[in-house]
C-alpha cells in the first residue's frame, strides 16, 4: 500500500520507474487532482530544492536525513492537503518517491482517496507550504465530472475553492 523510495536516492545511480524530469522552476510545484467516480487522485511533481533545499543526490548524512524526513512527510496525504471532512474520504493508496536525473531531483507523492459522499468537498486545504518552506507557488490542475480548474495557489491563498466541482 505505501511504496517509499527510501535507498534510491543515496545508494542507486538510477531509480526503477525512471522519468525525465521536466524543467521546472526553483519555488514552484504542480498538483493534478483528477476525479473518477467516488474517488479522487492528487499528484504532487515538486522540484527537488523546494522540498530539501537542494537538488543533487543525497550523499551526505545531512542530506540523507532531510530526504528521509520529506519522505515520511509525503507518506500522509494530511500533510499536503485536508478535505473536508463531510466527504468522508479514506486514504486508498500512496507512492512517494525522489527522482534524481543528472544534477536534478524531483519529489513525486501521489494519492488515491474513495469518498462515501465526494459532492461534499466543498474546499481543499494545501498544507504543502506548512511543511515546504522553500516552496512558493503551486500550479493546480483539477479536473472533476463537474468542472476543470488550474490555478496557482501560495501559502496566503491556500484554499482550493471546490464547491460544484464534485
Amino acid at each position: 500500500l505505501l511504496a517509499i523510495s527510501l535507498n534510491s536516492f543515496a545508494t542507486d545511480d538510477h531509480h526503477e520507474e525512471k522519468k525525465s524530469l521536466d524543467a521546472h522552476e526553483h519555488g514552484v510545484s504542480v498538483l493534478n487532482l483528477v476525479q473518477d467516480m467516488n474517488k479522487i487522485s492528487f499528484e504532487f511533481e515538486m522540484p527537488g530544492f523546494d522540498v530539501v533545499g537542494f537538488e543533487y543526490k543525497a550523499k551526505k548524512k545531512e542530506d540523507i536525513k532531510k530526504v528521509r524526513k520529506a519522505l515520511n512527510l509525503l507518506s500522509e496525504f494530511k500533510n499536503m492537503i485536508i478535505i473536508d471532512s463531510e466527504a468522508e474520504c479514506k486514504q486508498e493508496d500512496i507512492k512517494a518517491e525522489v527522482v534524481n536525473e543528472g544534477s536534478h531531483s524531483e519529489f513525486i507523492s501521489e494519492y488515491r482517496l474513495t469518498c462515501q459522499n465526494i459532492s461534499l468537498i466543498k474546499n481543499i486545504k494545501i498544507m504543502y507550504f506548512d511543511n515546504f518552506s522553500f516552496s512558493k507557488k503551486l500550479k493546480v490542475n483539477l479536473v472533476t465530472k463537474n468542472k476543470k480548474l488550474s490555478q496557482v495557489y501560495d501559502i496566503k491563498n491556500n484554499i482550493i475553492n471546490a464547491n460544484g466541482y464534485f
